[in-house]
């Protein structure tokens, strides 16, 4: 079933608009709970070339023992649609937010615990081994889909964020998103669908076992915490830029799956800088992308605000973001906003902190490593 409303289009390697120009997503993501009044409004007006964000706040399965509070979580036992419709309240607010500013949104749903994060301890809690829960998802994502098929802009439906199960077979993935795609297009066939690799949308498992076999209609995503020593401000690696480390530093917990791409064993040091992320994505991000003709999306990447100037948090970005761009790579950072009572601390990334009194703070820096 066709919607009638504005949608991108998928075109080989490409989303087109509605007007048929290449369109490539740039912007950011927001949180259900943490993004302020009217965000689309002040995205705008921070980030004029921002065009999409990605919405984290369909929380499916994402609480134990699970909660029946709206802003934390959507998941009922209660058929026939499994889902809280009081959930969509805050989201079709800040759906109206975004769209109204002109900006396209990626539904995402986040599920803590059904996507596997007791894998190890409660294997049958995992998604992809039960099939009762499958069943309640596409019903859940069905009634989604029924709820924004008439709305604008919308981008994509992403299915289930982040795998957790890291024991789970590619294939039981695959065919879980399969069969969420088909329910998403049942009911809205206009609009793609999102997936992406297990566990945690590692870049390093982005491959053809991904590919949906059974729909073009398909967005890729991956996720760009990496190295997560660096991004994440540990003393592991402090800076980026003239910098070499080991390869099994940068490449911690994969280096059987990465370091043989640079031909080295893993205590050869190699470059932290450009020449890093563009290996990055010749090896994984293109040959995905280009061997198979299809869109791909980075759906999230930071660098914390404890890494200073100095140590390149924002040459990375820059350098990431350079890239990406010259390879149709779409992307949205982690994240838009948040706040505390404390300030800024090491471990953020948000774009505008907000105070409890409601006043803002905005790392206008990051915003000029992001846009320009």
């Amino acid at each position: 079933l066709l919607s009638a409303q504005l949608r991108l289009v998928v075109d080989g390697k490409n989303l087109l608009d509605p007007e048929g120009k290449n369109f490539l997503p740039q912007g950011f993501n927001w949180q259900v709970g943490r993004t302020g009044p009217d965000p689309g409004k002040l995205t705008k007006l921070l980030a004029p070339k921002a065009n999409v964000v990605r919405l984290v706040g369909v929380f499916w399965g994402d609480t134990k023992p699970l909660s029946t509070h709206p802003n934390k979580e959507c998941m009922t036992l209660h058929p026939p649609n499994y889902f809280n419709d009081a959930c969509f309240k805050d989201l079709d607010a800040l759906v109206s937010s975004a769209t109204d500013n002109g900006l396209w949104v990626i539904l995402a749903v986040r599920g803590e615990y059904v996507a596997g994060q007791d894998f190890d301890s409660n294997p049958g809690g995992s998604i992809f081994r039960n099939t009762t829960l499958q069943t309640m998802a596409f019903a859940m994502w069905r009634h989604v889909a029924e709820h924004y098929k008439s709305w604008d802009r919308i981008a994509a439906y992403e299915i289930l964020s982040e795998p957790r199960d890291k024991t789970v077979s590619a294939d039981a993935v695959r065919s879980f998103y399969e069969d969420g795609c088909a329910a998403v297009h049942a009911v809205d066939g206009a609009t793609p669908c999102m997936v992406g690799s297990a566990p945690y949308y590692k870049l390093w498992n982005f491959d053809e076992r991904v590919l949906i076999r059974n729909s073009a209609n398909v967005i890729y995503t991956f996720d760009y915490f990496n190295p997560d020593a660096f991004v994440f401000g540990t003393s592991a690696i402090p800076s980026y830029g003239a910098a070499s480390y080991p390869c099994k530093t940068l490449y911690d917990g994969w280096v059987d799956a990465v370091c043989p791409t640079w031909n080295v064993s893993s205590s050869v040091s190699i470059p932290f800088n450009a020449t890093w992320h563009a290996h990055n994505f010749d090896c994984f991000v293109q040959k995905l992308q280009n061997g198979h003709n299809v869109p791909v999306f980075m759906n999230q990447f930071e660098v914390v605000h404890g890494v200073p100037r100095e140590n390149g948090r924002f040459a990375y970005v820059q350098d990431l973001l350079s890239l990406a761009r010259s390879r149709s790579v779409g992307f949205a950072y982690w994240t838009w906003a948040g706040g505390n009572e404390k300030g800024w601390q090491h471990g953020s990334a948000e774009i505008v902190f907000r105070w409890p009194n409601g006043t803002i703070m905005v790392d206008k820096d990051m915003l000029q490593a992001l846009f320009g």
